[in-house]
């Protein structure tokens, strides 16, 4: 009720300032005109019938306030008095004005609300408003950024295999020795196990100072990564180990659902699956790998393992060693490997997926590998993606690869300079799909924008080149907006840019199939660092959420960092969702105010305040490019092969 009373008497406020307004505008108009009609003019204009009008009420009143001076109106000559009434006529107005808007924001702001923000309060969904430094408050605030992380988590839950490896008797094994010798074998070792582990396809990995933990999106990738470690100890014992004892490790393997993003330091992770790998790591016995039982039962090959009679966390224990048990043997299995895993170091030709000839591998990441391959039927050098599944069940699997046939059609079905193609797409002899796409000479965007050490600041760029990269991309989401699809994961790292310039964008409708990156609402889809609020709240996505991601990488690309970094997923999430970005000029003050307006309306919270379509938005882009005169520093270009 106090608010329907609030608003009609904001709205009669406001009628009556408009009338008054007016009625003093013309006034004013109605005095300068009789000040002018003393100079010389025609006598039609003395006639007209809006004249007449005004000399019947105007030149009393001037009449009128002329008497109290001893003046005479009409004058004999020129009378300045009319221009004093204008003026004074004016100054009222202005001062009515001022009253108005106070009586406007006393009805508007009551006194409650007036004396809240003298005190600093703060509105909090649920418990009104409340002092900003006040505890109930901060305890709040902190309940909100955990129900965001607790939302990113749960879309972002993967099936990953962590294997834990430490030295035995490390210390120990440095007694007495020099440190030319320890500093040289432990860098050996170290060498041989990332090698290992870039081989078998790790995704992640922490380095402890005699140990490391390593994450795997397959647990037979992990399991061949732990098994060719202990097998390699003998030759590296023979050629690279400078001391006197001999390396033994003992590893620890286990698999299930983490809550990990694809920038998540592995060391800050902390998840039951992780701390059941490293005590089984702990309790194994030397130069040997020890598994649970669940993870022993998800194995497709069984082989080399036995049961051991101990139990860690709960769980009878399975053990994979080199050695012999106590008053028996084990019988052996070599490393079991994929497609992808043998796929990456292959010689160029030997291998092959489907008719496709593996030449090298060009990277790897979280969702799979991208390999260089020739295709021998046209002669045509293409890249290959493998999309990782894991050990998912035939139902999700089948559901999987319904929906990755069905996006990469659409995404196939596209046809523009700045997308990378999709000419094929299949499944190897294991059932992993796999996409064919076009081979990119170049590099990535992201290269690009950090040629330094990771985390600096990148240096300034010349602003024409960056719009020209920006209307290249923005015309290709255009293109693929108007054909009803939506990216979703425009970052850096998608941007393609070719030896001669070009930008093409890669992974088209295939970032959202990836892992459990589903497309049903409430799932958030993408890269949080360059995800729309719209995604992180788990709200309706469109084709404004690619603007928004858009305006994030334009961000970057003029002012060498993001708009919204944090230390955490929760922080960067946080100011996504709430926190304005820093104005542009106030990073680089030689860029144009257009650009900074043209950024501000693609990093709108509201979707409805962005641009509604890439169309608008590559108009202004042109029409910026268009004026520009200054002339920064160059960009930086040393592309290489990428895809």
């Amino acid at each position: 009720m106090a608010a329907s009373l609030r608003s009609a008497g904001l709205s009669l406020i406001r009628a009556v300032q408009r009338t008054v307004g007016w009625a003093f505008l013309l006034t004013i108009i109605g005095f300068l005109v009789l000040f002018g009609l003393q100079f010389p003019h025609s006598a039609k204009l003395d006639a007209s019938s809006l004249i007449l009008y005004l000399r019947r009420w105007g030149d009393p009143v001037v009449g009128e306030v002329s008497s109290w001076g001893g003046w005479a109106w009409p004058a004999a000559g020129v009378s300045f008095l009319p221009l004093v009434l204008a003026l004074a006529t004016w100054v009222g107005k202005v001062s009515l004005d001022a009253v108005f808007n106070w009586l406007h924001r006393m009805v508007a702001t009551p006194k409650k609300r007036a004396a809240e923000e003298e005190v600093g309060l703060v509105e909090i969904a649920g418990l009104g408003r409340v002092p900003a430094d006040s505890e109930r408050a901060r305890v709040e605030l902190l309940k909100r950024y955990r129900q965001i992380e607790d939302a990113l988590k749960a879309s972002k839950r993967k099936s990953c295999a962590f294997l834990s490896i430490d030295v035995v008797g490390s210390t120990q094994m440095k007694q007495g020795e020099e440190d030319t010798a320890i500093a040289a074998t432990f860098q050996a070792y170290e060498e041989m196990l990332n090698q290992t582990f870039q081989q078998h396809g790790a995704w992640k990995v922490a380095w402890t100072p005699d140990g490391v933990m390593v994450c795997f999106l397959q647990l037979d990738l992990a399991l061949a990564a732990g098994q060719c470690v202990l097998q390699s100890l003998k030759r590296f014992n023979e050629v690279h180990n400078k001391l006197r004892t001999s390396f033994r490790v003992r590893a620890g393997l286990n698999y299930g659902e983490v809550s990990i993003f694809e920038d998540s330091k592995l060391e800050r992770i902390a998840d039951h699956v992780i701390d059941v790998a490293g005590h089984m790591q702990k309790e194994g016995r030397p130069n040997s790998l020890w598994i649970g039982e669940e993870v022993y039962n998800l194995l497709a090959d069984k082989s080399g393992f036995r049961l051991v009679g101990q139990s860690v966390d709960g769980m009878p224990v399975y053990e994979w060693s080199l050695e012999p048990p106590r008053g028996g043997t084990v019988g052996l299995r070599a490393p079991r490997r994929t497609e992808l895993a043998a796929a990456s170091h292959g010689a160029a030709g030997t291998r092959r997926l489907g008719r496709y000839e593996i030449l090298q591998e060009l990277g790897r990441g979280a969702m799979g590998a991208v390999y260089k391959a020739r295709d021998p039927q046209i002669a045509r050098t293409v890249a290959i993606k493998v999309i990782l599944v894991g050990n998912q069940s035939p139902e999700v699997l089948a559901d999987y690869l319904q929906r990755f046939y069905r996006e990469a059609q659409t995404a196939g079905q596209m046809s523009h300079p700045g997308i990378v193609t999709i000419h094929d797409v299949g499944e190897d002899e294991d059932g992993q799909p796999y996409l064919v796409m076009e081979y990119v000479e170049g590099t990535t965007l992201d290269k690009l924008l950090v040629p330094g050490k990771p985390g600096e600041p990148s240096p300034p760029r010349d602003l024409r080149q960056v719009l020209a990269i920006a209307i290249q991309v923005a015309d290709a989401l255009d293109y693929a907006h108007r054909r009803n699809v939506i990216h979703r994961d425009i970052k850096p790292a998608n941007i393609l840019i070719t030896s001669e310039g070009r930008a093409k964008i890669a992974d088209f409708g295939i970032a959202k199939l990836a892992g459990t990156q589903m497309t049903h609402t409430g799932l958030i889809v993408g890269t949080p660092a360059f995800m729309s609020p719209e995604q992180i709240t788990g709200g309706a996505v469109d084709s404004r959420s690619d603007i928004f991601s858009f305006g994030i990488l334009l961000y970057w690309m003029c002012a060498g960092s993001r708009p919204f970094a944090g230390e955490s997923i929760t922080e960067v999430a946080y100011r996504v969702v709430h926190t304005p970005p820093t104005p542009l000029r106030e990073v680089r003050t030689d860029l144009p105010r257009e650009l900074e307006a043209l950024l501000s309306r693609c990093l709108a919270k509201k979707p409805e305040e962005r641009y509604q379509t890439a169309r608008e938005l590559v108009n202004d882009l042109e029409a910026l490019r268009a004026k520009l005169l200054v002339t920064p520093a160059a960009l930086p270009a040393t592309p290489g092969p990428s895809n």
